[in-house]
């Protein structure tokens, strides 16, 4: 019995220290990325969860809501589009540090403009800050290994959701007393900190420029230095033809016998966009007109969305590294939707935010193993430009998804959740279309055994 009790009093300390060794086992570059992470996201979540409140509080609509979210998602689009080849041809950390530039950039606009003018351009500059968002994909990417890439993307998210866990209410409380400049600048103060973090940051050692002659197997042509941009050596561009370059690259990159996998994996990411674009409106919109307006109420919401994000995502990501990708990805991908519909149900907030809590967790849980089966759908020299389509094609449906949900919100509520139930179970039925089927068509071209393993 005492042996019993002994084993069972070291366990938390034992899982302490394998999480200790799993941290010290990480690339120097890998650990201080992950910490910009954290310190990014509670710059994100110093000011993003006053915003709704707000822009009510300055007198606009939920109309005039999803036309700056529009703006910002369409502006993302494109910068991520952008930002993907961008990163790939002339180097991840630059790309990263022009989107903190950026960051730094929009919250000093939104510490000066109340327009709506203003608000639009602070909108679209909120968007821009994405590109950095392909190059950190790539950089995680290029810093792990297939058997603990996604325990490493589970670790990120985690990192980003505990800044959503702890700074939330904190600025919540803080706008309600001292007005909503206070968390702006603190923002302002976090982001350029983040900044400062990443000088020593280096572009991602040991990867592979791989080229392909005409007719002939991919081969390892060479490995570039940390210096180096990700592109192959030997083939800058001039600036007039640097757009046809970059095209040729997407070309090139559907060439492949597996084309019409990533095509689904883009389509699963536009219906996904969609749904988060709604989601963004209905949900502050249904708390707002149903419960408070207050700033503290509408960043309880994010704390305990954050809550249930947080609990899940480590887990997660070790079972899509030791069960596989696939099980996970489908089986949270089908749950989540229809827990979704138990959210406009709720008639007090206390009812609500446990239930937001619950239901993230349930949508949360399959983000490592998605992001990780996006990030090996593609070789590594595609990679940047690949995630940049995913994400910029993400954002785009977010920002039709934003400014429809705006509209249709003030017209027939319970209509625009159902619409956006249907959107998110899209991704779950082409995960469990493509990845089976993507097995057999890698086994029977001599290639790996697909994204999900």
């Amino acid at each position: 019995m005492t042996s019993v009790k002994k084993s069972q009093s070291n366990a938390p300390v034992t899982v302490l220290s394998r999480l200790g060794d799993f941290w010290r086992s990480l690339d120097r570059n890998l650990r201080l990325l992950l910490v910009i992470v954290l310190i990014e996201a509670a710059a994100l979540n110093a000011y993003s969860p006053v915003l709704m409140p707000y822009y009510v509080s300055l007198g606009f609509d939920s109309k005039v809501a999803g036309k700056f979210n529009s703006v910002e998602f369409a502006a993302t689009c494109i910068v991520a589009l952008v930002g993907g080849l961008l990163a790939d041809a002339l180097g991840r950390k630059k790309m990263y540090v022009a989107g903190q530039f950026i960051r730094v950039t929009m919250i000093a606009l939104l510490l000066s403009l109340r327009s709506y003018t203003g608000l639009m351009i602070v909108a679209a500059f909120r968007g821009l800050i994405a590109v950095q968002m392909p190059a950190q994909s790539a950089l995680i990417a290029g810093y792990t290994s297939k058997a603990n890439r996604a325990t490493v993307i589970g670790i990120s998210q985690t990192l980003t959701q505990l800044a959503g866990l702890l700074v939330p209410l904190a600025v919540g409380i803080l706008a309600d007393t001292y007005g909503v400049q206070v968390p702006f600048g603190i923002a302002m103060f976090l982001a350029l900190a983040a900044i400062l973090v990443t000088v020593p940051l280096r572009d991602t050692p040991g990867e592979t420029a791989i080229t392909q002659s005409e007719g002939s197997a991919p081969r390892e042509q060479d490995r570039r230095t940390p210096e180096e941009p990700a592109t192959r050596r030997g083939t800058a561009t001039p600036a007039g033809g640097r757009v046809k370059a970059f095209l040729s690259r997407v070309v090139e990159m559907f060439k492949g016998p597996r084309w019409w996998v990533l095509a689904l994996l883009l389509l699963a990411r536009i219906s996904n966009g969609l749904a988060n674009g709604a989601f963004n409106i209905l949900m502050p919109f249904t708390i707002m007109d149903k419960f408070s307006k207050a700033y503290a109420v509408m960043s309880s919401a994010q704390v305990f969305f954050s809550l249930g994000t947080i609990t899940v995502l480590l887990i997660g990501g070790r079972l899509a590294d030791l069960r596989g990708r696939r099980t996970i990805a489908v089986t949270a991908g089908f749950i989540f939707p229809l827990l979704i519909c138990s959210l406009p149900l709720a008639r007090t907030l206390w009812q609500l935010l446990p239930l937001l809590m619950f239901v993230t967790m349930a949508g949360s849980i399959s983000s490592p193993a998605v992001q990780a089966i996006q990030m090996e759908a593609v070789e590594d020299k595609y990679r940047a430009t690949f995630m940049g389509l995913a994400i910029g094609l993400n954002f785009l449906g977010m920002s039709v998804g934003s400014i429809i949900a705006g509209v249709t919100y003030t017209v027939t509520v319970a209509w625009s959740w159902a619409v956006m139930v249907v959107l998110y179970l899209i991704p779950a039925v082409i995960f469990y279309v493509i990845l089976p089927r993507e097995r057999r068509v890698t086994v029977a071209h001599g290639e790996a055994k697909g994204v999900a393993n």
